[in-house]
């Protein structure tokens, strides 16, 4: 089974029930190489065989770790425009049941974008139960509210190919139920698709079956032209999507895997990624 398998059947089941360059700064509110497992939420057995671990191992830097609780010094979940604050959990219907990946918002036109991996989600338009965005969730609460996705855009080597080099999308959120956009409310990051890596990164994930988002900082270290490393403990099931966020406040990587919960991966961020965010902000993406 592959990792798309899985999330479509966690997004079938909820049906069941009921159913680019590089920018500058945080937006305030207003080859032959071994892939590891996804590490989206499942209720079913792995999608694929652990990967052989890299031989292009690098000792990290000294790691600052959280809960949400806590936070790192990166982190801010009290206020908008801060690394937790626009980070949130994907659930497969509204925000009532369990969380399945992470994705964070990204600056765009139309500021209703949010990024993760390619696996978390489906391709296309989605119906009216189809997945919802809780940023800042915790303790069983969403602070910010919650967005419908209204659609989904994936890279057709990873939609139609399954290729992990491009296992990336971007998905555009419906207005909440007062009418707003997400990143009106909450912030944004912005995207940095120059393929940089070798650098701090912070990551905050949502482990599935916890209530509070885990936040680490570490370096971020290039595997292979496509494919960068990050080693931190504890980095489990449901932390896929979440963005590497660099320490001038751009996104240059989004956790697609890793080889066990401790070593996390993610495609490297090129033009690919920016063509990718084009279709997203376009016309026929619903940008302005």
């Amino acid at each position: 089974m592959d990792k798309r398998t899985v999330v479509t059947a966690v997004l079938c089941s909820a049906v069941a029930l009921g159913a680019s360059a590089a920018m500058t700064k945080v937006v305030p509110a207003g080859d032959g190489k071994a892939r590891g497992h996804a590490k989206a939420a499942r209720t079913t057995t792995p999608s694929r065989p652990p990967s052989q671990p890299s031989s292009q191992s690098q000792a990290p830097e000294r790691r600052q770790q959280s809960d949400g609780r806590n936070p790192g010094p990166s982190a801010s979940p009290s206020a908008p425009g801060g690394a937790v604050a626009f980070a949130g959990a994907l659930f497969a219907g509204d925000a009532t049941g369990d969380h399945y990946c992470t994705a964070t918002v990204v600056h765009s036109p139309g500021r209703n974008l949010i990024a993760t991996a390619g696996h978390c989600l489906s391709a296309g338009r989605s119906g009216e139960r189809g997945a919802s965005f809780a940023p800042a969730y915790a303790d069983g609460r969403a602070p910010y509210g919650t967005w419908r996705i209204a659609e989904v855009f994936e890279d057709p080597r990873w939609s139609d190919g399954t290729d992990d080099d491009y296992d990336l999308a971007f998905a555009r959120l419906a207005p909440d139920a007062e009418g707003r956009a997400v990143e009106d409310v909450t912030g944004a990051a912005v995207l940095d698709t120059t393929g940089r890596t070798d650098e701090q990164v912070t990551v905050t994930g949502y482990p599935s079956g916890r209530q509070v988002p885990r936040t680490c900082v570490s370096r971020a270290v290039r595997l292979s032209a496509t494919e960068q490393r990050f080693d931190c403990a504890d980095f489990p099931t449901g932390t896929s999507g979440s963005a590497w966020i660099a320490a001038d406040g751009k996104i240059i990587g989004v956790l697609t895997g890793g080889d066990t919960d401790d070593v996390s991966t993610s495609t490297i961020l090129t033009d690919y990624a920016s063509a990718l965010y084009a279709r997203a902000t376009g016309p026929a993406g619903g940008g302005r």
